[in-house]
């Protein structure tokens, strides 16, 4: 079972601006975010140290388009 952490416990990701309502956890070498209200993909891509497009390729069939993402979805960030 996964360890879920919020950012107001574990602290940033990489010392970037986390957002105080998502929920991120590692699992089997990956590591998922779920997206919070008001989430956007560079705010997400920023906090873990990555781009929007590279989350994107992570996340096939899920993110056609980085400007749309939906707060509630689980993705992957690496």
């Amino acid at each position: 079972m996964a360890n879920i952490i919020n950012d107001q416990q574990a602290g940033n990701v990489t010392g970037g601006a986390a957002h105080a309502n998502g929920q991120y956890w590692t699992e089997g070498g990956a590591t998922y975010y779920r997206i919070a209200p008001n989430d956007y993909l560079g705010n997400i891509a920023q906090m873990f140290g990555t781009s929007p497009y590279a989350i994107q390729q992570l996340n096939p069939g899920k993110i056609k388009n980085v400007d749309v993402i939906r707060a509630g979805d689980v993705i992957r960030v690496r």
